[in-house]
C-alpha cells in the first residue's frame, strides 16, 4: 500500500526541488507519519514522496527533518532513516525518498518493555541539494516549549503503544519528548546535575534548573513519591566526544541535538561538542556533633573484592578516615569474597576485609575490628561468584565491647532469648531467618548485639534485593511495573518480625537497622520495616537532602538507617555523606554515599 497526503498551500523552495520526482504528485509530510502518538498510523505500511534536511548521521542512517510543519506542537516533523550512509549523506543535504516503509523499531535488546522508535527502513532516495542551512532546532524550556516537570505518564494504564490513552505532551513527559522524537532541539542555559558516567552520559537541566521543583543544596534533582523529574534531559555521545563533566558544571553555550531514544530513556545527541565552565569537586565530610556521642554509619562498597587494585581500599580509607572521621560502628555492603567475581570454590572474604582494616589504620585511623559470617558459594545473590555480605566495623577504643556466642554458619538461624527483663541473641553475630524463602539466592541480615558503656545495642546490617528487575520510567507498561518490590517487602516483613522479638523481651531496647535497602523511603518496603518498632531517620532531613545514590540523574534515597524508639529520641545528628555521588563514574569509590547517625546513649 503506498499512503500519502495533499499537498500544503503554503511549501518551501525543497518541496519545488522534489515534485518533479514525485511520481503521484503527492508529498507524504513527516508528521503525518508519525502522527499523534507512539507509534506511526502508517507502522509497516510503505510510503512515498517523502522529504527534509539531513541533521545528523550515525553509522546505521540519519535523521530526516521536514521543513513544512503542521503548527501541531504534538506531532515530530523529524524521522530517522535506517539507511548504510557511508559517505554519501552529509548533514545539511536534501534528501528525496521516493518510498520507504515505516517501522517502529524496538532498541532494547530483549525487546520488552521498550518504546520504539519510528523509523523509515528500504529506502529508495537520492540527494537533491546539499549544503543547506540546519532548520532552527526547537528551543525547550523558558522562552521555548515547557518541558513538564512532574508527570511522565498518567493517561495510560497497560502498554503504551496498545492502550493509546491520551496522548498529552502538555503534562506528560513521556508523550513530550515523543512528540519531538528525531528533531533538532536546543537547550539554553543547561546545568549539569550528574557528572560524566561510564557510558559517556550526563543528564542536564535546561534554563539552570528553574523549572526543576525540587534541587538538592549541591544541584542534584530529588524524586519525591509523585515525582520523577520528566524535566531531565540525558545526554548521550552518539555524535561526539562526550568530555568530563563535573555534577554542578554550566553550560555556556546552547546544546543543540537531535532527541532519541535507547536503553528506557529519551536522549539528547548533541551534533556538536558541549561548551561548560567546569564546576569545582568538593570533598564532603560528616559534620560531628560532638566526641561523647556514639557514631553509626552505612556504607555500600560497591562489589569490593582482594583482587581490586590496592587504590581502590586507598580511596575507601581515605572515605572512612576522612569523609566518616572513622564512626565507631560501620556497616558494609557488598564485600566480596577474596578472589571477587571469580566463580571458584572460595567464599572466604579474610582477605578482602584485611585489606580494607590494613588500609584504614594506614590512612590514620583506628585499629577496627571486623564481625561476618561466610556464605555459602552463589548462594547470597549479587554479582555471581563474588559472593558478597553485609560486614560490620567496630572500634574498641571508644568502649564498644563485642562478645561472640555460639558460632553461627550461613543456615544458622539467630533467635531472641529473654533473660532478666533483657534481650539477648542465641548466636552473635547471626543471621536473621536466612531460611525464609524471601532470602532464597538474596543477601542475608547479619545481626550482632554490643555493649557500649553498660548499655545493650542491636545492630541489624542490611542488603535488600536489587531493583534491576523493574520497569524503567520511560518503558511500555505503564505505571513503570515493582516486581522485585514483593521480595524486598517480604525481606522487610521478616526483619521487622525479629525486631517485634527484641522488643517483646526487651521494650525499651536499643535497636539500629541499617543499610541499603534497595528502596524509596516512602516504599512498601520501608514502611514494613519501620512498622510500629521503628523510625526512619531519613525523615529528619530536608526533601532536597534525602538521595544517596544517582539513577538516571535521580538522586534517591537507597541508603537509610532505622532507630527503635529508645534511640530515636537521642538522635544528636543524621547526615547523608556525599562522597561519590558529585564524582565521575569511573574516580567515584561507589555508586552509593554512606549514611551517619550521631546517637546519645542513655
Amino acid at each position: 500500500m503506498v499512503a500519502g497526503c495533499a499537498i500544503p498551500a503554503i511549501q518551501t523552495d525543497l518541496d519545488a526541488d522534489v515534485l518533479s520526482l514525485c511520481s503521484t504528485g503527492r508529498i507524504t509530510r513527516i508528521h503525518d507519519i508519525q502522527g499523534l502518538g507512539h507509534r506511526s498510523p502508517f507502522e509497516n505500511k510503505t510510503v512515498s514522496c517523502i522529504t527534509g534536511l539531513v541533521t545528523a548521521i550515525d553509522g546505521q542512517g540519519f535523521y530526516l527533518q521536514d521543513l513544512v510543519e503542521d503548527r501541531d506542537e504534538r506531532s515530530s516533523e523529524a524521522l530517522y532513516v535506517a539507511y548504510q550512509v557511508g559517505t554519501s549523506i552529509k548533514r545539511g543535504d536534501h534528501v528525496f525518498i521516493e518510498q520507504a516503509r515505516v517501522q517502529e523499531y524496538n532498541p532494547s535488546i530483549n525487546q520488552s518493555n521498550s518504546l520504539t522508535i519510528t523509523r523509515l527502513i528500504n529506502a529508495k532516495l537520492r540527494v537533491v541539494r546539499t549544503n543547506n542551512l540546519l532548520p532552527e532546532p526547537v528551543l525547550l524550556g523558558q522562552h521555548g516549549r515547557a518541558i513538564p516537570n512532574k508527570v511522565i505518564e498518567n493517561d495510560v494504564n497497560g502498554y503504551v503503544g496498545k492502550d493509546r490513552g491520551l496522548f498529552d505532551p502538555a503534562e506528560d513527559g513521556m508523550d513530550f519528548f515523543e512528540s519531538l522524537e528525531g528533531m533538532l532541539v536546543q537547550v539554553d542555559n543547561a546545568i549539569a546535575i550528574t557528572s560524566t558516567n561510564r557510558y559517556n552520559e550526563v543528564t542536564v537541566l535546561a534554563d539552570y534548573g528553574q523549572n526543576a521543583d525540587v534541587l538538592s543544596e549541591t544541584g542534584v534533582l530529588v524524586i519525591r513519591e509523585d515525582d520523577f523529574n520528566p524535566e531531565r534531559i540525558m545526554l548521550d555521545d552518539a555524535f561526539i566526544q562526550m568530555p568530563q563533566i563535573w555534577l554542578g558544571s554550566r553550560f555556556t553555550q546552547p546544546i543543540v541535538g537531535v532527541i532519541s531514544y535507547d536503553f528506557g530513556n529519551y536522549r539528547l545527541l548533541p551534533i556538536t561538542k558541549p561548551v561548560f565552565t567546569q564546576a569545582q569537586n568538593t570533598f564532603h565530610k560528616v559534620e560531628i556533633p560532638g566526641e561523647e556521642y556514639l557514631s553509626i554509619a552505612t556504607y555500600n562498597v560497591e562489589n569490593l573484592a582482594a583482587t581490586d587494585d590496592l587504590s581502590r581500599f586507598t580511596h575507601l580509607a581515605h572515605h572512612v578516615v576522612n569523609g566518616l572521621l572513622s564512626p565507631d560502628i560501620l556497616v558494609l555492603q557488598e564485600v566480596l569474597d577474596d578472589d571477587g567475581a571469580v566463580n571458584s570454590k572460595i567464599v572466604s572474604a579474610d582477605k578482602t576485609i584485611n585489606r580494607m582494616l590494613q588500609a584504614v589504620s594506614a590512612k590514620g585511623g583506628p585499629e577496627y575490628l571486623a564481625i561476618s559470617i561466610e556464605p555459602e558459594r552463589n548462594a547470597d545473590g549479587g554479582i555471581k561468584g563474588g559472593n558478597g555480605r553485609v560486614v560490620i566495623f567496630y572500634r574498641q577504643d571508644r568502649g564498644l565491647v563485642f562478645e561472640p556466642v555460639n558460632e553461627a554458619g550461613p543456615r544458622t538461624e539467630t533467635e531472641v532469648i529473654s533473660k532478666d527483663g533483657k534481650a539477648i541473641l542465641s548466636h552473635n553475630p547471626g543471621r536473621i531467618w536466612p531460611n525464609n524463602s524471601s532470602f532464597r539466592n538474596a543477601r542475608k541480615a547479619l545481626g550482632a548485639q554490643f555493649d557500649y558503656q553498660g548499655e545493650k545495642i542491636f545492630i541489624i546490617g542490611l542488603h535488600l534485593s536489587s531493583k534491576g528487575e523493574d520497569g524503567p520510567l520511560y518503558g511500555e507498561i505503564q505505571p513503570p511495573p515493582v516486581p522485585s518490590e514483593n521480595r524486598r517487602v517480604a525481606q522487610a516483613k521478616a526483619v521487622n518480625g525479629f525486631v517485634k522479638r527484641i522488643l517483646q523481651a526487651e521494650p525499651e531496647a536499643h535497636i539500629v537497622v541499617l543499610g541499603d535497602i534497595n528502596d524509596f523511603y516512602w516504599s512498601d518496603t520501608a514502611k514494613t520495616l519501620t512498622g510500629d518498632q521503628l523510625k526512619n531517620t531519613t525523615m529528619l532531613l530536608p526533601i532536597q537532602n534525602r538521595y544517596s545514590y544517582i539513577h538516571e540523574g535521580n538522586g534517591q534515597m537507597m541508603d537509610q538507617i532505622f532507630l527503635s524508639e529508645s534511640l530515636n529520641k537521642n538522635v544528636k545528628h543524621f547526615q547523608v555523606v556525599h562522597l561519590n555521588t558529585g564524582e565521575f563514574e569511573l574516580d567515584a569509590f561507589s555508586d552509593h554515599d554512606p549514611v551517619i547517625v550521631y546517637l546519645e546513649m542513655d
